[in-house]
């Protein structure tokens, strides 16, 4: 990739968390730690229920005097009231600030270059995302015109959706709504090496963790898929005869699925009468 890239993301949900035990509250609720967490930092967390399943996934940063989380916008009616449940006789207040704050994704090795170049009002937030260094701005809506047009003469170039979607599943990285949603085990799509601190004390989920954790093994997998032919989302893989997996992101011949534990990387899965290579 030799230019950055751009897109306005501001449609995701955002939420500002303040007060003396802001990071003490997500760390008594989310999989990963946030005890520890300094200005600057990010940390990639999800939401589960008592049985371990996945209520919502989103990204978290840290300012001096806040934390700003970000998520899809199929959670935003959804990942703040179960947030807020929790809220019982704690130092911390939780603002929606969604309509309040744009969000701008850049993608590229100097894209924290660029974002400081936008001034003290712009909040850079790292991502990993698409598996490339990329990473948020957080700035005031009504900025979010005049920055586009700074990143732009910084040097970035406007991407689409299905460009960064592209990067995304070459990179192999789920997302919510597509390899995640409420029927998932952070282990079936490997967050849990990103986004749980299996060393820190109990949260919600935490056992049902452990006992996977432990055991080392789910029943699906998140896994690469290339084709001799393009390749559709919803699309059925078969192994032997008999279903292993559904297509659940794909552009062009390479996709990403989620496929019994009994299918490695190197196996053979067929599509649509077509081979379909288990790239990882």
């Amino acid at each position: 990739m030799t230019r950055a890239l751009y897109t306005d993301r501001s449609d995701r949900g955002k939420l500002r968390f303040t007060g003396a035990q802001r990071a003490w509250f997500l760390h008594q609720i989310l999989t990963n730690d946030f005890e520890d967490i300094a200005a600057g930092e990010a940390r990639d967390s999800a939401l589960l229920t008592a049985h371990g399943r996945m209520v919502g996934f989103a990204e978290v940063v840290a300012t001096d005097d806040s934390l700003l989380m970000h998520f899809e916008r199929s959670l935003r009616a959804t990942l703040p009231e179960a947030i807020e449940r929790y809220v019982i006789a704690t130092q911390v207040e939780i603002e929606d600030v969604t309509d309040d704050r744009a969000l701008l994704l850049l993608v590229g090795d100097d894209w924290g270059g660029i974002a400081s170049g936008l001034g003290i009002d712009a909040i850079p937030h790292p991502t990993s995302s698409l598996g490339v260094p990329a990473g948020y701005v957080w700035v005031a809506r009504e900025k979010v015109v005049g920055v586009a047009a700074a990143l732009e003469d910084a040097g970035a170039e406007p991407a689409t959706e299905a460009r960064l979607e592209e990067i995304r599943i070459e990179n192999g990285v789920p997302r919510w709504g597509f390899e995640m949603d409420d029927r998932t085990f952070p282990q079936e799509v490997a967050i849990d090496e990103t986004s749980v601190n299996y060393d820190k004390g109990c949260y919600v989920g935490q056992e049902a963790m452990a006992k996977i954790h432990l055991r080392g093994k789910v029943n699906r997998r998140l896994r690469q898929l290339e084709g001799p032919e393009p390749l559709e989302p919803g699309t059925e893989l078969i192994s032997d005869d008999a279903p292993v997996g559904t297509v659940t992101s794909a552009a062009g011949t390479k996709a990403l699925g989620m496929l019994k534990y009994t299918i490695y990387p190197g196996d053979l899965v067929t599509a649509n009468g077509h081979d379909v290579k288990v790239v990882n």
